[in-house]
Protein backbone atom coordinates (compact mmCIF):
# COMPACT_ATOMS: atom_id res chain seq x y z
CA UNK A 1 0.00 0.00 0.00
CA UNK A 2 2.90 2.43 0.47
CA UNK A 3 4.58 1.94 -2.42
CA UNK A 4 1.17 2.34 -4.39
CA UNK A 5 0.72 5.98 -2.24
CA UNK A 6 4.08 7.04 -2.90
CA UNK A 7 4.11 6.44 -6.65
CA UNK A 8 0.59 8.42 -6.89
CA UNK A 9 1.96 11.04 -5.03
CA UNK A 10 5.33 10.67 -7.30
CA UNK A 11 3.00 10.60 -10.57
CA UNK A 12 0.93 13.65 -9.05
CA UNK A 13 4.22 15.61 -8.60
CA UNK A 14 5.22 15.47 -12.14
CA UNK A 15 1.80 15.78 -13.08
CA UNK A 16 2.05 18.93 -11.36
CA UNK A 17 5.10 19.98 -12.76
CA UNK A 18 3.93 19.27 -16.42
CA UNK A 19 1.08 21.88 -15.16
CA UNK A 20 3.15 24.52 -13.86
CA UNK A 21 5.70 24.54 -16.96
CA UNK A 22 3.07 24.71 -19.45
CA UNK A 23 1.00 27.73 -17.45
CA UNK A 24 4.55 29.47 -17.11
CA UNK A 25 5.16 28.86 -20.89
CA UNK A 26 1.47 30.03 -21.58
CA UNK A 27 2.36 33.25 -19.39
CA UNK A 28 5.21 34.10 -21.56
CA UNK A 29 3.45 33.65 -24.15
CA UNK A 30 0.86 36.35 -23.50
CA UNK A 31 3.72 38.07 -22.27
CA UNK A 32 5.46 38.30 -25.30
CA UNK A 33 2.25 38.70 -27.50
CA UNK A 34 1.57 42.11 -25.28
CA UNK A 35 5.44 43.15 -25.94
CA UNK A 36 4.80 42.45 -29.76
CA UNK A 37 1.51 44.20 -29.73
CA UNK A 38 3.09 47.39 -28.06
CA UNK A 39 5.10 48.95 -31.15
CA UNK A 40 1.36 48.93 -32.71
CA UNK A 41 1.04 52.15 -31.74
CA UNK A 42 -2.24 51.39 -30.36
CA UNK A 43 -4.18 53.80 -27.46
CA UNK A 44 -4.73 50.71 -25.17
CA UNK A 45 -3.24 49.44 -22.00
CA UNK A 46 -0.56 47.22 -21.92
CA UNK A 47 -2.48 44.53 -20.04
CA UNK A 48 -5.87 44.86 -21.81
CA UNK A 49 -7.33 41.48 -22.27
CA UNK A 50 -8.63 42.74 -25.89
CA UNK A 51 -5.79 44.42 -27.08
CA UNK A 52 -5.12 41.04 -29.58
CA UNK A 53 -7.93 41.45 -31.26
CA UNK A 54 -6.80 45.45 -32.01
CA UNK A 55 -3.25 44.23 -32.81
CA UNK A 56 -5.24 41.34 -35.70
CA UNK A 57 -7.29 44.29 -37.09
CA UNK A 58 -4.66 46.59 -36.75
CA UNK A 59 -2.30 43.97 -38.78
CA UNK A 60 -5.17 43.95 -41.44
CA UNK A 61 -4.81 47.72 -42.15
CA UNK A 62 -2.24 49.40 -40.24
CA UNK A 63 -1.40 52.72 -40.28
CA UNK A 64 2.07 53.91 -40.58
CA UNK A 65 3.36 57.43 -40.91
CA UNK A 66 5.39 58.93 -43.80
CA UNK A 67 8.64 59.89 -43.18
CA UNK A 68 9.46 63.96 -43.10
CA UNK A 69 13.63 62.70 -43.63
CA UNK A 70 13.71 59.48 -44.42
CA UNK A 71 13.06 57.99 -48.13
CA UNK A 72 9.85 56.68 -47.90
CA UNK A 73 9.22 52.77 -48.29
CA UNK A 74 6.31 51.58 -50.52
CA UNK A 75 3.98 48.61 -49.53
CA UNK A 76 5.50 45.64 -50.61
CA UNK A 77 2.91 42.89 -50.15
CA UNK A 78 -0.71 42.51 -51.82
CA UNK A 79 -2.71 44.56 -48.90
CA UNK A 80 -3.94 48.32 -47.84
CA UNK A 81 -2.51 50.52 -45.25
CA UNK A 82 -3.12 53.78 -44.22
CA UNK A 83 -0.93 57.25 -44.36
CA UNK A 84 -0.63 59.75 -42.39
CA UNK A 85 0.84 62.87 -43.39
CA UNK A 86 1.65 66.55 -43.45
CA UNK A 87 -1.05 67.02 -46.24
CA UNK A 88 -3.38 64.86 -44.28
CA UNK A 89 -4.64 60.91 -44.35
CA UNK A 90 -4.02 58.56 -47.59
CA UNK A 91 -4.93 55.14 -48.62
CA UNK A 92 -1.97 53.16 -50.20
CA UNK A 93 -2.96 49.96 -52.14
CA UNK A 94 -1.53 46.91 -53.69
CA UNK A 95 -2.49 44.38 -55.86
CA UNK A 96 -0.21 42.51 -58.28
CA UNK A 97 -1.21 44.77 -61.14
CA UNK A 98 -1.88 47.89 -59.23
CA UNK A 99 -0.20 50.40 -56.63
CA UNK A 100 -2.37 53.39 -55.57
CA UNK A 101 -1.50 56.13 -53.34
CA UNK A 102 -5.10 58.42 -52.81
CA UNK A 103 -5.59 61.05 -50.26
CA UNK A 104 -8.46 60.18 -47.79
CA UNK A 105 -8.61 63.27 -45.64
CA UNK A 106 -7.15 66.92 -45.54
CA UNK A 107 -5.92 68.38 -42.26
CA UNK A 108 -7.43 71.48 -40.98
CA UNK A 109 -5.81 74.36 -43.02
CA UNK A 110 -5.79 76.46 -39.74
CA UNK A 111 -5.49 73.89 -37.25
CA UNK A 112 -2.51 71.26 -36.13
CA UNK A 113 -0.59 69.45 -38.33
CA UNK A 114 1.21 65.89 -37.44
CA UNK A 115 5.20 66.26 -37.84
CA UNK A 116 5.18 63.67 -40.77
CA UNK A 117 5.88 63.96 -44.80
CA UNK A 118 4.57 64.48 -47.67
CA UNK A 119 3.05 61.76 -50.41
CA UNK A 120 2.34 62.18 -53.88
CA UNK A 121 -0.84 60.63 -54.94
CA UNK A 122 -0.34 58.00 -57.73
CA UNK A 123 -1.66 55.11 -59.94
CA UNK A 124 0.52 52.80 -61.14
CA UNK A 125 -0.72 49.72 -63.79
CA UNK A 126 1.55 46.66 -63.84
CA UNK A 127 0.61 46.88 -67.66
CA UNK A 128 1.76 50.16 -68.06
CA UNK A 129 -1.46 52.12 -69.43
CA UNK A 130 -4.86 51.46 -69.47
CA UNK A 131 -4.89 51.52 -73.14
CA UNK A 132 -3.16 47.86 -73.47
CA UNK A 133 -6.42 46.66 -72.89
CA UNK A 134 -8.08 48.60 -75.65
CA UNK A 135 -8.00 45.05 -77.74
CA UNK A 136 -10.66 43.47 -74.87
CA UNK A 137 -12.27 46.45 -74.68
CA UNK A 138 -13.36 46.65 -78.24
CA UNK A 139 -13.89 42.93 -78.63
CA UNK A 140 -16.13 43.45 -75.92
CA UNK A 141 -18.05 46.22 -77.55
CA UNK A 142 -19.03 44.01 -80.76
CA UNK A 143 -20.16 41.18 -77.99
CA UNK A 144 -22.19 43.81 -76.73
CA UNK A 145 -23.93 44.98 -79.67
CA UNK A 146 -24.67 41.20 -80.03
CA UNK A 147 -26.30 40.57 -77.20
CA UNK A 148 -28.66 44.32 -77.75
CA UNK A 149 -31.04 44.73 -76.33
CA UNK A 150 -30.40 42.80 -73.55
CA UNK A 151 -26.91 43.89 -71.30
CA UNK A 152 -23.37 41.97 -71.65
CA UNK A 153 -20.91 41.65 -69.25
CA UNK A 154 -17.17 40.50 -68.93
CA UNK A 155 -13.55 41.21 -67.55
CA UNK A 156 -10.31 41.33 -67.95
CA UNK A 157 -7.89 39.61 -65.82
CA UNK A 158 -4.45 39.97 -64.66
CA UNK A 159 -1.68 36.92 -65.42
CA UNK A 160 0.82 37.29 -63.26
CA UNK A 161 2.95 34.49 -64.47
CA UNK A 162 2.68 35.57 -68.02
CA UNK A 163 2.54 39.32 -66.46
CA UNK A 164 -0.15 39.81 -69.28
CA UNK A 165 -4.02 40.55 -69.22
CA UNK A 166 -6.27 37.98 -70.67
CA UNK A 167 -9.97 38.58 -71.33
CA UNK A 168 -12.38 36.09 -69.78
CA UNK A 169 -16.06 35.40 -70.84
CA UNK A 170 -18.50 35.56 -68.02
CA UNK A 171 -21.12 32.94 -67.71
CA UNK A 172 -24.60 35.38 -67.46
CA UNK A 173 -27.51 33.78 -65.14
CA UNK A 174 -29.47 36.68 -66.26
CA UNK A 175 -30.05 39.95 -68.60
CA UNK A 176 -31.97 41.92 -69.12
CA UNK A 177 -32.21 45.69 -71.10
CA UNK A 178 -31.59 47.03 -67.81
CA UNK A 179 -29.57 44.68 -65.49
CA UNK A 180 -27.47 41.32 -65.39
CA UNK A 181 -26.32 38.72 -63.22
CA UNK A 182 -23.74 36.46 -63.72
CA UNK A 183 -21.84 33.89 -61.85
CA UNK A 184 -18.50 35.27 -60.38
CA UNK A 185 -15.57 32.74 -61.79
CA UNK A 186 -13.12 31.42 -59.66
CA UNK A 187 -9.82 33.02 -60.68
CA UNK A 188 -6.33 31.04 -60.15
CA UNK A 189 -3.69 32.06 -58.07
CA UNK A 190 -1.92 33.71 -60.31
CA UNK A 191 -4.91 35.72 -61.84
CA UNK A 192 -6.48 38.91 -60.30
CA UNK A 193 -9.57 40.86 -61.66
CA UNK A 194 -8.28 43.88 -63.13
CA UNK A 195 -11.27 45.38 -65.56
CA UNK A 196 -14.69 44.61 -64.55
CA UNK A 197 -16.56 45.64 -67.90
CA UNK A 198 -20.69 45.63 -68.45
CA UNK A 199 -22.74 47.64 -70.75
CA UNK A 200 -26.13 49.57 -70.60
CA UNK A 201 -27.54 48.32 -74.08
CA UNK A 202 -28.85 51.46 -75.77
CA UNK A 203 -28.81 53.70 -72.83
CA UNK A 204 -25.41 55.83 -72.01
CA UNK A 205 -22.89 54.63 -70.15
CA UNK A 206 -23.14 55.53 -66.29
CA UNK A 207 -22.53 53.99 -63.13
CA UNK A 208 -25.94 53.21 -61.58
CA UNK A 209 -26.81 52.97 -57.24
CA UNK A 210 -26.14 49.13 -58.22
CA UNK A 211 -23.08 49.45 -59.78
CA UNK A 212 -22.07 51.86 -56.84
CA UNK A 213 -23.16 48.83 -54.46
CA UNK A 214 -21.68 46.17 -56.65
CA UNK A 215 -18.21 48.45 -56.65
CA UNK A 216 -18.05 49.04 -52.97
CA UNK A 217 -15.39 47.50 -51.09
CA UNK A 218 -13.38 46.29 -54.24
CA UNK A 219 -10.24 46.91 -56.07
CA UNK A 220 -10.46 46.86 -59.50
CA UNK A 221 -11.32 49.20 -63.05
CA UNK A 222 -14.98 49.17 -63.72
CA UNK A 223 -16.36 50.23 -67.14
CA UNK A 224 -19.61 50.71 -68.64
CA UNK A 225 -20.36 50.84 -72.37
CA UNK A 226 -23.98 52.24 -73.85
CA UNK A 227 -25.16 53.88 -76.70
CA UNK A 228 -25.06 50.36 -78.59
CA UNK A 229 -27.83 50.80 -81.00
CA UNK A 230 -28.43 51.19 -84.04
CA UNK A 231 -28.51 55.15 -84.51
CA UNK A 232 -27.38 55.96 -80.79
CA UNK A 233 -24.13 57.69 -79.93
CA UNK A 234 -21.95 55.45 -78.09
CA UNK A 235 -20.79 56.60 -74.92
CA UNK A 236 -18.24 54.96 -71.99
CA UNK A 237 -17.50 55.44 -68.31
CA UNK A 238 -14.39 54.38 -66.90
CA UNK A 239 -13.36 54.36 -62.76
CA UNK A 240 -10.96 52.79 -60.52
CA UNK A 241 -12.37 51.45 -57.47
CA UNK A 242 -10.12 51.65 -54.38
CA UNK A 243 -12.11 49.93 -50.90
CA UNK A 244 -14.72 52.18 -51.62
CA UNK A 245 -13.00 55.54 -53.50
CA UNK A 246 -14.38 55.92 -56.89
CA UNK A 247 -11.44 57.76 -58.92
CA UNK A 248 -12.91 58.60 -62.37
CA UNK A 249 -10.43 57.47 -65.42
CA UNK A 250 -10.68 59.46 -68.78
CA UNK A 251 -11.31 57.16 -71.78
CA UNK A 252 -12.46 58.26 -75.03
CA UNK A 253 -15.75 56.56 -76.71
CA UNK A 254 -14.14 56.61 -80.00
CA UNK A 255 -10.58 55.30 -78.54
CA UNK A 256 -13.03 51.53 -77.88
CA UNK A 257 -15.86 51.96 -80.93
CA UNK A 258 -15.02 51.33 -84.52
CA UNK A 259 -16.50 54.53 -86.62
CA UNK A 260 -17.28 53.59 -89.84
CA UNK A 261 -15.31 54.74 -93.02
CA UNK A 262 -16.37 57.11 -95.30
CA UNK A 263 -18.14 56.09 -98.51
Amino acid sequence: MDKLLASFQNATQEGLKTIAAALEQFSQGVTDELARVKPRAIAAAEDDENLPLDAALFDSAPTVAVPKHAKFAPLADVGHRFLMTAQGVFIEVRRPWLHVIQQLAKHNDTGPRPPYGDIEPKIELAFGRLGVALPFLQAFAEEARAALPNEHAAWVVWDQQKKELAYKALHVSKATPGSITFERPQLAAHESLAIDIHSHGDGAAFFSDQDNADDAGEVKISAVLGGLGEGATPSVAFRLCVLGMFVPLKVPADAIFKVPEPA
